[in-house]
């Protein structure tokens, strides 16, 4: 359960405040800016600590790298290429459509390209030479690079990094009354394999004689942002989710006199963040040398999208709620308030691809023991998320980017004021988003709800 006491913008302005007084963000740790590498995590760690979030990810898990895969290449000798790409890690109804389309753009612009991903499969590799495993690489710039790395962290150990460390995680726990365990000790391993990939990805982009690295969710990847940045290529995040002046992977706000004119510089971050339109950043405190340019949605959305607005689909009385894992309990009571107050509608609640059906189904038992009201349903993989969107008329959430999908898709737009909904008020504020103030009324704000004026301002025309 989530705390609704804690205002998610104070939380916001107290986390920035404890970094500026520890200088958390320009801290080097062997030359490393550390702090920014972890910045989202430990952002949700107090987040969750204080009660303000639920676990956002709660059955997320990364795929361990199998063992016997074969060889990797003679790196050396791979053919030169103009840029390098490295796709999402999750996979999405079986592909991976924020890289599809850039992929797309760079053959019909005539260049070259490598793909380091995330998929294990040794058949795929065979089928595309072009593909290299990232587990694998780092697997073996780690046993390559490692004992040169330690001999400098050795040399480097009189900074007294543990105790700097120490210092702006004691600041975060005092700050907020909480327990940070997972990140009191110094995270040495981290410094060593950041500077293990950089050496080691540093040296392959080199070797490709690449001039770009496109890389969908960079935060998640920082060392390899830093690799491509050090070996002198331009770097383009894509974007692949929210993005707003509270994403901690995103926005590092200054205070004081013309702070609007002064940025912090974070060596982790790309210098590009490719947008599906241009709402998609503008109020974003982005680090010094960072900007946005519009590249358009995927592929498959732009096709769905075109298809979708091209046939009669919507079903009036259809309300879709769109989960979140970190205000999910929320979502769902909300719905299953909206289903016993609107007996005339249809009410579906859509999982998060990562929450689990059964865990939702144990909380209906506990919150609806007598059953779950006749024209409420829950939705989870199946149909894809789009089809339900595309007929509903209304769709209601707190700050999803499911939420933009509906306006693109010609939905009527609710938001509930749940922790983090303040991700959403430059859409509130133009009118194409509704914010729900008070829940007993929704009727009210049923009918007050409209489609967007512009909805290709956060999905760009094709």
């Amino acid at each position: 359960m989530t705390n609704q006491s804690l205002d998610f913008e104070t939380f916001w302005n107290r986390f920035n405040a404890v970094e500026r007084r520890t200088k958390a963000v320009q801290a080097r740790f062997s030359g490393v800016q550390l702090y920014p590498i972890l910045r989202t995590r430990i952002f949700y760690a107090i987040a969750q600590e204080t009660g303000l979030f639920d676990n956002p990810h709660p059955n997320f898990s990364k795929p361990e790298l199998p063992q016997g895969l074969p060889a990797l290449p003679n790196l050396e000798t791979l053919a030169k290429v103009d840029a390098v790409v490295i796709p999402f890690r999750r996979r999405v109804a079986g592909g991976e459509p924020y890289s599809d389309r850039l992929l797309e753009q760079l053959a019909a612009q005539g260049k070259s390209v490598r793909v380091i991903d995330f998929d294990f499969d040794s058949a795929a590799q065979d089928q595309d030479s072009s593909i290299l495993d990232l587990g694998r690489l780092r697997a073996a710039y780690t046993e390559r690079f490692t004992e040169q790395v330690n001999k400098n962290l050795r040399i480097t150990s009189r900074e007294n990094a543990e105790n700097r460390w120490t210092k702006i995680i004691d600041a975060f726990e005092a700050e907020f009354g909480i327990k940070l365990e997972k990140f009191e000790k110094y995270p040495k391993y981290l410094v060593r394999r950041t500077l293990i990939d950089q050496l080691g990805f540093g040296e392959l982009f080199k070797n490709l004689g690449a001039k770009e690295l496109f890389i969908v969710n960079a935060y998640s990847e920082p060392s390899l942002v830093l690799a491509a940045k050090r070996a002198g290529l331009i770097v383009t995040e894509i974007q692949h989710g929210f993005i707003s002046k509270f994403h901690p992977a995103y926005s590092y706000p200054v205070s004081g006199p013309f702070a609007s004119l002064r940025r912090q510089k974070v060596d982790s971050v790309a210098q590009r963040i490719a947008t599906w339109g241009a709402y998609w950043g503008q109020d974003t405190a982005l680090p010094a040398g960072t900007a946005t340019v519009v590249t358009g949605p995927t592929k498959p959305f732009a096709d769905y999208r075109a298809k979708a607005l091209a046939s009669n689909r919507i079903i009036a009385k259809q309300v879709l709620f769109t989960s979140q894992g970190a205000i999910g309990e929320e979502l769902f009571q909300a719905a299953l308030a909206t289903a016993g107050k609107l007996a005339d509608h249809n009410v579906i609640y859509r999982l998060h691809p990562n929450e689990s059906l059964e865990d939702y189904n144990a909380l209906a038992s506990k919150l609806s023991p007598a059953g779950l009201p006749k024209n409420f349903s829950l939705s989870h993989k199946d149909p894809i998320f789009l089809d339900l969107v595309s007929q509903s008329e209304y769709l209601i959430g707190a700050f999803s980017t499911t939420l933009f999908e509906g306006l693109a898709l010609g939905c009527k737009v609710l938001v509930l004021p749940l922790s983090g909904y303040q991700n959403v008020l430059p859409a509130i504020a133009s009118g194409d988003l509704t914010l729900i103030s008070n829940l007993e009324e929704l009727p009210t704000y049923l009918a007050k709800a409209k489609v967007a004026a512009d909805p290709h301002r956060y999905y760009a025309a094709s």
